[in-house]
């Protein structure tokens, strides 16, 4: 096919909003969706050369393999051969450990598959992966090792036929994608091909168009093209990461570019914006500039508190600039051009360099990240989670059902935690503690999980847990202590910390799926409390004694990152180990939870555990406490820091009375005195 300007220029209308994004540069919240035009060129232009090969008889599955080869495994290899150096040099162990699964899932062209299994692509600890953006790269390889052998195969059923087969493949996998979105899906629906494929298809059916045929008006192609541009900047500048995505919405990119593709020329007005030079020559570096700029931002935040300055952000947006010219002319171009016509053993080569990161991956994984490459500041044993982590968190729609639900360290069960993620290790704590007095603990905890009784939440499964939970408590008579938790201002004012020391504002409507967003009229926060209320009253009336953990202090820093040398070279830590977080963040952060919390009747069926006033001075809270980690991320606490807090639950049968406070003052049931 003939060689058209205005598509490059299309490709740096595609790439910019993506590192706008992941830089985070505001105004920019949909610039995710460059990807999805990205999808869509590439379905078009590579459908349109095997379809003019199999035309001409002249298509071989073999060299479409090899140009694939060409096209993506050289740039490719030199950032993975750069990007592996610098976590070598720079990441803790259990980031390199996490590092080298992720290089192996990118040379098996699959790290979709395993940044679905690991990670949220929306969450914080996304920001610090420098290979996250290779789940794009690995739906396209999927897509063309099945998309070519099928036109193959089909082929010969007639081109209407072919397309018809075409259109519907299309149409299904969006609707699966809508109604992933819809059933909050969310990681299945974003990383998987079923859920893409439509969006390549979308540039394949183009392909099939007879597009020189067209007799179209100059301004007819001008509107069109422009309508699609529009929609291409709708969706960059007003979708978010609350947007359902992909699925009805992701129609307006994927027809804004197809509008483009159909319609646009370099005769009309826009095909002669997006064929300007600079748009150009940045579509011809796409590809590299893609590839480039996610480990260069992580690598920066890596080693930044909070959110790096604006003034970093470019710097690593220019390097990305730098780097992706010099890979473009010294790599790209030689093994796509210039030793195109040599007998260059391309599958040798390529099998050579998916062997070699094949080897540095395991390495890096069997050996738990080369724990000895930095000198550390404390034990790297302190930094810890429970042992019964894996096996007894629960989380999803076939969550782990209560009755069937872990109980340790002894027969005799009393006492049972119930909340989120951040009591886990202080069940565990806790148990170590009933242990000695021959009494056991029954672990009801949910990934991420608000107290949601009474509205529906995007963590699939939380709600129902929670009630079927609560009822289980309520009961069983043979429990009789309660340990309750949860993260309660990530889900109020948000979980990211990435802007410390300013203090998240993420609107908690936000936590609700969209169809209980467009009628939901109330005031979220008080709904969480309302529920969180009714939690702590059936308990009471159940007769249980409750130990309600209050907001734990969190480190705006992972603490595997804060307690290493700058790198394996040496250099001061991130930060000073014993002041992290100051008083004044924390209460700030929690006051709204604080506030309804400290308003509780204490007494003796209901008493307060405060982290905060355990661990924090005056002025700071720290990362490490005798030498030893508090926490094993940036907001859990470890082991250590758990057994420190355990220290702090009564364990006797009547727990003492705390405060004379008023009771006709409060809507909790005021606890009646232990007989």
């Amino acid at each position: 096919m003939n060689y058209r300007k205005e598509i490059d220029g299309l490709r740096a209308i595609a790439v910019l909003p993506v590192i706008l994004f992941h830089a985070k540069i505001p105004g920019f919240s949909g610039g995710f969706i460059g990807v999805d035009i990205f999808f869509v060129i590439s379905g078009f232009l590579i459908t349109s050369i095997i379809i003019k090969e199999i035309s001409e008889n002249k298509f071989s599955i073999v060299n479409f393999y090899k140009r694939r080869a060409r096209r993506i495994l050289p740039a490719l290899s030199g950032v993975l051969l750069v990007t592996t150096l610098a976590a070598y040099i720079l990441m803790p162990a259990s980031f390199l450990e996490n590092y080298s699964k992720s290089l192996v899932s990118v040379v098996t062209f699959s790290s979709n598959i395993f940044f679905y299994l690991t990670n949220n692509y929306f969450s914080t600890s996304a920001d610090l992966k420098p290979l996250l953006h290779t789940w794009s790269l690995a739906i396209e390889e999927q897509f063309y090792f099945i998309f070519p052998l099928m036109l193959v195969v089909f082929w010969p059923i007639g081109k209407k036929r072919l397309i018809s087969s075409i259109v519907l493949i299309s149409v299904l996998s969006l609707i699966l994608s809508q109604y992933l979105a819809m059933n909050n899906f969310t990681n299945a629906n974003f990383y998987f091909i079923s859920s893409r494929a439509w969006e390549l298809l979308s540039g394949s059916i183009i392909a099939f168009m007879p597009l020189q045929q067209y007799k179209i008006p100059s301004q007819t192609r001008n509107l069109l093209s422009s309508i699609g541009l529009l929609l291409i900047a709708f969706s960059i500048f007003v979708f978010n990461q609350h947007t359902p995505f992909p699925g009805f919405y992701t129609l307006l990119p994927v027809l804004g570019t197809s509008l483009i593709l159909i319609f646009c020329n370099t005769k009309i007005l826009i095909g002669r914006l997006l064929a300007s030079k600079i748009l150009v020559a940045i579509g011809l570096i796409s590809y590299s500039l893609y590839l480039w700029h996610q480990p260069l931002l992580a690598f920066l935040r890596l080693k930044t508190v909070g959110e790096p300055s604006i003034e970093a952000i470019v710097m690593m947006i220019f390097f990305s600039f730098v780097l992706a010219f010099l890979s473009w002319k010294f790599v790209e171009l030689p093994f796509r051009y210039q030793f195109k016509n040599q007998q260059m053993p391309v599958f040798k080569y390529s099998l050579v360099s998916i062997a070699f990161f094949l080897v540095i991956g395991m390495a890096g994984y069997l050996s738990q990240g080369f724990e000895s490459r930095f000198e550390m500041t404390i034990p790297p044993g302190s930094i810890q989670y429970s042992q019964k982590r894996q096996e007894c968190h629960t989380s999803g729609k076939q969550y782990l059902p209560p009755d069937q639900a872990c109980e340790y360290f002894a027969q005799n069960i009393s006492w049972a935690s119930f909340g989120d993620s951040h009591i886990v290790e202080p069940t565990y704590a806790l148990a170590k503690r009933l242990e000695a007095q021959n009494i056991g603990i029954k672990h009801l905890t949910f990934s991420a999980c608000s107290p949601a009784l009474s509205y529906p939440v995007n963590q699939p499964g939380c709600s129902e847990w929670i009630e079927e939970s609560l009822s289980y408590l309520e009961n069983n008579a043979e429990i009789t202590h309660v340990l309750l938790g949860f993260r309660y201002s990530a889900f109020l004012h948000g979980g990211n910390l990435s802007s410390y020391p300013k203090i998240p504002d993420r609107d908690p409507v936000n936590n609700f799926p969209i169809s209980f967003q467009q009628t939901f009229t109330g005031d979220p926060k008080e709904l969480y409390w309302q529920d969180l209320k009714q939690i702590i009253n059936r308990l009471l009336r159940a007769g249980k004694h409750i130990s309600i953990l209050y907001p734990i202090p969190e480190i705006p820093v992972d603490i595997n990152i804060a307690v290493l040398p700058f790198s394996v070279f040496g250099g001061k830590t991130i930060f000073d180990l014993e002041k992290t977080t100051t008083a004044e963040f924390y209460r700030k952060r929690n006051a709204y939870i604080l506030d309804k919390l400290d308003k509780l009747p204490y007494g003796d069926k209901l008493e307060a555990i405060k982290p905060f006033d355990i661990l924090c001075d005056g002025q700071y809270c720290p990362a490490v406490k005798d030498n030893k980690a508090l926490y094993f991320d940036f907001h859990h606490l470890s082991l250590f820091g758990s057994e420190v807090i355990a220290e702090y639950i009564n364990l006797d049968r009547s727990l003492t009375n705390q405060a004379n406070l008023n009771c006709a003052k409060s809507d909790v049931i005021c606890p009646k005195p232990s007989l």
